[in-house]
């Protein structure tokens, strides 16, 4: 398709010596601007992508795939129910809850809690906790009726570690003649995890079933049922049965899958995706407008050249090509390295803030405003082919208006006054 002569006439243009510096500095700017704009939409797309994927790993390895909530917050014979469920097809586990709000007493300090009453072994096969504890251990989880495990943030923040003491304080105590009493109840710390989201590490207090139940005054009662299931994407094929076998067993309730109980972050989070994606390849559009402009500069600045291989033999298409590889291959190398930065930079993303952190002081990635400890970077395949087919084919569309102008260019008025 292309000649010899129209490659090497392409690359001599292309280099330094091809024509004036003023042309090479704007097709530097060019390619620059195109390197810079697959670059940065790579990256955010990583980031914006592992966010999502971090967060969606850390909301279900807390909380399960899906949620069983019985009307009126109290169920019995939860038992009975979660061997019936356990017998789903794609249902790894089933484990009974009670989750409850208090107040968290640490000496002088106060903070709001959620208090989840958990059996021992549901929390010790709870991989995302069991996995991130840092200090202590979920051996003698429950042995006690005073157990209590808490996030390595609140730990942090309060100055707690293993065997300190936690007063919870609750709003709905014994109604007396002098009014509510809050129920009051110390716990010590055996156990501190750290799960790499703030939320959980800061507010969550992990207590026996059993000291849960008494101490919200549930009796033998628990207020729902957890599902894990083998992949979060089993929840479409595995939620109706799920909702039939809990008609089955006389059960009221409402069934809920993560993708419910979390539809508007996540739905939010795509939009703020999609909204960076399109912002941002405008920086590759601006860049691409810099490969016209470079393009039409060439052109005016070959004339002469452009005529006399006119005269020669070549013909308008042979010109239109030689200037096509001109403008494509700006294209082509700014696409190339802005992949390979983009990638780089994704995969080493933490460190470079860390570095930036500690050079200038200032704080790259804030955990309490972002839920996650680190900044999470996942290269999408797809994703990063969508980038460089539409950096390639609007780097393309820029070459075709010049190409076709240098090809229109008239040999005899172009030599007329050399």
């Amino acid at each position: 398709m292309f000649r010899n002569y129209e490659w090497k006439v392409a690359l001599k243009y292309l280099s330094i010596r091809g024509h004036d510096g003023f042309v090479t500095v704007i097709a530097l700017f060019s390619l620059f601007g195109i390197f810079l704009g697959v670059g940065a939409l790579i990256v955010t797309m990583s980031v914006m992508g592992g966010f999502r994927e971090e967060l969606l790993g850390k909301v279900i390895g807390f909380n399960g795939h899906v949620l069983y909530q019985p009307f009126g917050g109290k169920m019995s014979d939860y038992d009975a129910a979660a061997n019936e469920l356990s017998n789903v097809k794609n249902v790894v586990r089933v484990r009974p809850i009670l989750e409850g709000q208090a107040m968290a007493m640490m000496g002088d300090n106060g903070t709001f809690a959620l208090v989840r009453g958990i059996r021992a072994e549901d929390l010790r096969s709870q991989e995302l906790v069991s996995s991130n504890i840092v200090l202590g251990s979920l051996d003698k989880f429950g042995d006690g009726e005073d157990d209590i495990v808490i996030g390595q943030r609140l730990a942090e923040r309060y100055g707690l570690e293993i065997g300190s003491d936690v007063t919870l304080m609750s709003p709905k105590g014994r109604i007396t003649a002098f009014g509510t009493v809050p129920r009051i109840q110390q716990f010590t710390v055996i156990a501190i995890f750290e799960v790499g989201e703030f939320n959980y590490d800061s507010n969550y207090f992990f207590v026996p079933l059993d000291a849960a139940q008494i101490y919200f005054q549930y009796g033998d009662q628990v207020g729902g049922l957890e599902v894990t299931l083998t992949h979060a994407d089993m929840v479409n094929e595995t939620y109706p049965e799920l909702s039939q076998r809990i008609v089955d067993a006389g059960l009221s309730g409402r069934v809920l899958d993560w993708q419910q109980l979390n539809r508007a972050f996540f739905n939010a989070l795509q939009i703020e995706k999609n909204a960076m994606f399109i912002i941002l390849s405008l920086i590759i559009l601006v860049a691409v407008f810099n490969v016209i402009s470079t393009m039409i500069m060439l052109v005016k600045s070959k004339t002469r050249d452009i005529a006399v291989l006119r005269t020669m033999g070549a013909s308008r298409a042979s010109i239109t090509r030689i200037f096509f590889i001109i403008g494509s291959s700006i294209g082509f190398i700014g696409t190339f390295l802005g992949v390979v930065g983009g990638i780089y930079l994704a995969n080493h993303l933490q460190w470079v803030a860390d570095l930036i952190e500690a050079m200038t002081g200032a704080t790259i990635w804030d955990a309490e405003t972002r839920f996650i400890s680190e900044i999470p970077a996942q290269v999408d395949n797809s994703e990063v082919i969508a980038v460089t087919i539409v950096a390639l084919i609007l780097s393309l569309l820029a070459t075709i208006f010049p190409a076709l102008r240098a090809a229109n260019t008239d040999p005899v008025k172009a030599l007329k006054y050399e």
